[in-house]
């Protein structure tokens, strides 16, 4: 007996879409392309917090993504660049609300910025690229010029510009609107529950206790600066990222 034609198109195995289907062959759409981008840099993220840099391989990523490894080399020439790509797709969500920050009220704004940056360092896809960073970047200098350059400048520079703001608005005393002052704000806010949660540890889980521990912080900066408390909305669940604290002078 004949078999039956086949009445639909052959499945592309190489291209998943992120619900984890196979998309049909044929041109891919605009959307298709950043549905697969952002689906393979997911996949990628998960690997490489689960077994660090070293531990992951472009063909293990390509497996758990049902890809080919040419899939994943048209689009990042190396485990190197797809792991930056990974970093800049986690960030990229804050990186964007910092940068279009207004300044109307420039100290309610860096209370809000520096709101966003304590929920993100504690957020576990931050936790685990930075422990990467931490753990493997001595052996891969380009990773770390990367996270500070496309992040940890971002951020520092956004500190300053609204600390240099604040400063011309009279909100804080003249003086304070430097690179010091910015590095002390981040680690003042911060530092610990960084710390604490790098040690796999769980600070700050209440979000009660986040924001307490938050306006005790927020407190003792504008007491040092000689500003003015202001209260304005702090937002609960930012987006997910990863900030680098930098600490060289922008």
């Amino acid at each position: 007996m004949p078999k039956p034609e086949r009445t639909t198109a052959p499945f592309d195995m190489a291209n998943p879409c992120l619900e984890g289907k196979k998309r049909r062959c044929g041109r891919p759409t605009p959307h298709d392309t950043e549905q697969l981008d952002q689906y393979l840099l997911e996949i990628a993220a998960g690997l490489f917090v689960q077994y660090g840099y070293a531990g992951t391989s472009v063909d293990q990523i390509a497996r758990k993504a049902s890809a080919s490894k040419q899939t994943l080399y048209r689009r990042y020439p190396s485990k190197e660049e797809l792991f930056k790509a990974v970093i800049t797709n986690l960030t990229a969500s804050v990186l964007r609300t910092i940068e279009e920050t207004p300044l109307h009220n420039p100290l309610q704004e860096l209370r809000y910025v520096m709101s966003l940056l304590l929920d993100l360092i504690l957020q576990p896809e931050s936790l685990g690229t930075y422990r990467i960073l931490i753990s493997d970047a001595y052996r891969y200098p380009s990773l770390i010029a990367h996270a500070t350059n496309t992040i940890g400048m971002p951020i520092h520079n956004c500190v300053v510009r609204l600390l240099k703001a604040a400063e011309a608005a009279g909100q804080i005393e003249p003086g304070n609107a430097d690179d010091t002052t910015a590095n002390l704000l981040c680690g003042l806010i911060t530092g610990q529950p960084l710390e604490d949660a790098l040690f796999g540890l769980k600070p700050l889980e209440c979000c009660v206790e986040r924001l307490e521990y938050f306006e005790r912080g927020w407190a003792l900066f504008l007491r040092a600066v000689g500003g003015k408390q202001e209260t304005c909305p702090i937002a609960a669940t930012p987006p997910a990222a990863f900030p680098y604290k930098k600490t060289a002078a922008s």
